[in-house]
């Protein structure tokens, strides 16, 4: 268990920062893209507390992102509420949801485990892209209500950072805490938690209710930053998307789903102005990742710069060793 500290969080400030510089950087039209990839980012970080910290391979997060958008499109467009209050709503629905899928989901394990979560995140997506009057069906629904402070592209782009930090930090505290060691132990060795007196199945359902809400709190984000949502925000693709960024960022690194997000969809982004085949190159990206970086790019970045650091660090030589064990003696 790491002690929570402002050295622990840097990295993630830094990044937010760096984000927040963008504008400055890249054209007018490029910055909606830029938020889709802080959001995207972020959703990816909430579904690592599920892969990394406790060792369950969701394939389902895409439910909980889908659930926060689409209450916020439903309420502001259907029902005329404000976007705060279909907010706080989307999380009173996540809660009791979330609480259902684990208990459904945990009752199998490993392979299947994923296929239950992506199951009933496939229930979802069929609801949803057959209910042509309350959803819109496939066409889904366009012209979400924002609040005036929310209405341009700016502001959306540093509202999606504030929330990635907000969120980043309470997950630091969150796996800094006695609860985050004991879920990392919980992915080691339940059998050893359970023999100490602790329930795994506990805490595995407190980690899925965590990262549900904030997928959800992810879900409500996108609604407001693309103004409109769809049907495949729920599916499988998009969940399979989000476990794609944990995977190639890393999932033993705090900042690894934010590194596989931010890999994948510039390629992606890249390539679409460019090519028709945008999808198929991507990829074969992803493919050379996985070959190359089994663990993610995240964790081989990182021992490059302990490397780095290594090398600059000046060796001591005989003499001066010699010298200093004389001195000692």
């Amino acid at each position: 268990m790491g002690q929570f500290d402002l050295r622990r969080a840097a990295p993630l400030l830094l990044v937010a920062l760096v984000f927040c510089l963008l504008p400055l950087v890249i054209s007018k039209s490029m910055l909606p893209e830029a938020t889709r990839i802080v959001v995207l980012a972020g959703c990816a970080m909430s579904l690592n507390l599920l892969v990394g910290a406790t060792g369950l391979i969701s394939m389902g997060q895409g439910l909980f992102f889908g659930l926060g958008a689409y209450v916020v499109a439903l309420g502001t467009i259907r029902f005329g509420m404000g976007y705060g209050a279909a907010a706080a709503l989307a999380l009173a629905i996540c809660l009791p949801l979330s609480i259902i899928v684990a208990l459904i989901s945990l009752r199998a394990k490993h392979l299947f485990f994923g296929l239950l979560t992506m199951a009933i995140g496939q229930v979802a997506f069929v609801f949803v892209s057959r209910n042509y009057k309350l959803t819109g069906g496939d066409d889904g629904l366009v012209g979400v209500v924002l609040p005036k402070w929310l209405d341009n592209d700016l502001a959306q782009h540093y509202f999606a950072i504030i929330v990635l930090v907000l969120a980043g930090l309470v997950l630091l505290r969150l796996l800094a805490s006695p609860f985050g060691a004991t879920l990392g132990a919980v992915r080691d060795n339940p059998d050893r938690v359970a023999s100490l007196g602790g329930n795994p199945k506990l805490y595995e359902i407190a980690a899925m209710v965590g990262g549900g809400l904030l997928g959800t709190v992810f879900g409500i984000v996108w609604s407001g930053t693309e103004g409109s949502v769809e049907p495949g925000l729920l599916s499988w693709v998009t969940s399979a998307m989000l476990l794609m960024m944990v995977a190639l960022g890393g999932r033993s690194m705090f900042l690894g789903p934010l590194i596989g997000a931010v890999i994948l969809e510039v390629t992606r982004a890249i390539l679409q102005s460019k090519s028709t085949n945008a999808d198929l190159v991507v990829g074969i990206v992803v493919i050379t990742c996985a070959v190359f970086f089994p663990e993610g790019v995240g964790p081989r970045l990182q021992q490059l710069f302990a490397g780095l650091k290594l090398r600059r660090t000046p060796a001591q030589t005989p003499a001066a060793k010699t010298t200093e064990m004389g001195g000692r003696a």
